[in-house]
């Protein structure tokens, strides 16, 4: 019985050693497949991390090339453009330079070739007169607005109480009707009385503007002219009068289409012969306003035209 007691414990006590070792076995083997999996989870994520900055990286690239290829497009489309606007320019007909910077109002005129200056006797234009400095725009407002203002007749007039016919009769006596108190029919407050303050005729309507802010502007409007290369200095004479022989006149000087022609001189058969064509006015030496010259797209000037500008500057 002894015996079999102790073989009995011997093999129990082998079981517990075996389980035990089994026991701490499968943990070592658990251990290492987690760090096996921790590793593998590592090398995956490496891996999509290095996936990712390369299609980045590419993405990018083509990026760039995309938008150096849309660069360089639109460099080619630029000079081509200006390509094609140099030919223009050089095909086109001249057209007159800062055309709205010559007259008030700013009406666009036609194409046209730039008139050349004519001179007598190979003469030169006075530079005092055509090749001011400065432009004194303000100075050409201020004279334009003085002599439209000075156009002004002033003859506008109304009736005061005193000038209406009628109204000598007090209407009723002072007290006891009830009305308002009242002593002529013809009072201001009345329908068909005078006019109270009313304008009168003896209104002056001039701007006063210095001798030389006048002469700024005079000198202004013909540099405007001469730069813009529209001043012929031309007799423009004719035999007799004639509209046909004025617009053949004109036809001849190449200014024939222009909207506004200017025309300065003292022949009559001139100003009679010009009276009908609408793009075209005649004005004496002495009558030249400086609203007639920005209004102009060409001056044509006689000769006696040129020496009474030359004589204002003296």
């Amino acid at each position: 019985m002894a015996k079999m007691e102790k073989e009995l414990k011997a093999s129990t006590t082998k079981k517990s050693s075996s389980t035990s070792t089994k026991s701490t076995t499968s943990k070592k083997v658990t251990k290492a497949e987690e760090k096996a999996q921790v590793a593998k989870t590592k090398t995956a994520i490496k891996k999509a991390t290095e996936v990712s900055s390369v299609k980045k990286s590419a993405a990018q690239a083509k990026a760039e090339k995309v938008t150096s290829e849309t660069i360089e497009k639109a460099k080619k489309d630029a000079s081509k453009a200006k390509r094609t606007m140099s030919k223009v320019t050089t095909t086109s007909p001249k057209v007159k330079a800062n055309a709205s910077t010559s007259r008030t109002r700013g009406m666009q005129t036609k194409d046209f070739e730039k008139v050349i200056v004519l001179d007598f006797d190979t003469k030169s234009l006075n530079k005092t007169l055509f090749a001011s400095e400065k432009i004194y725009s303000q100075a050409i407002f201020d004279t334009i607005i003085s002599d439209r203002a000075a156009q002004r007749q002033g003859t506008h007039d109304v009736k005061s109480r005193a000038e209406v016919r009628g109204g000598g009769k007090k209407p009723w006596r002072q007290k006891g009707t009830g009305r308002a108190r009242a002593g002529s029919t013809r009072s201001p407050i009345w329908v068909g009385g005078g006019r109270a303050f009313g304008p009168t005729p003896e209104r002056n309507y001039k701007l006063k503007v210095n001798k030389k802010v006048r002469f700024n502007a005079f000198v202004s409007a013909l540099t405007l002219l001469a730069q813009n290369k529209a001043v012929i200095v031309d007799d423009f004479k004719l035999n007799k009068i004639s509209t046909k022989e004025a617009a053949n006149k004109l036809a001849s000087l190449k200014i024939e289409n222009l909207k506004h022609i200017l025309i300065v001189t003292n022949d009559e058969i001139i100003y009679k012969s010009v009276a009908n064509l609408p793009n075209v006015t005649c004005v004496r030496p002495t009558s030249v306003s400086v609203e007639n010259l920005v209004w102009a797209d060409v001056l044509v000037l006689s000769k006696e035209g040129l020496s009474n500008f030359e004589g204002r500057i003296k």
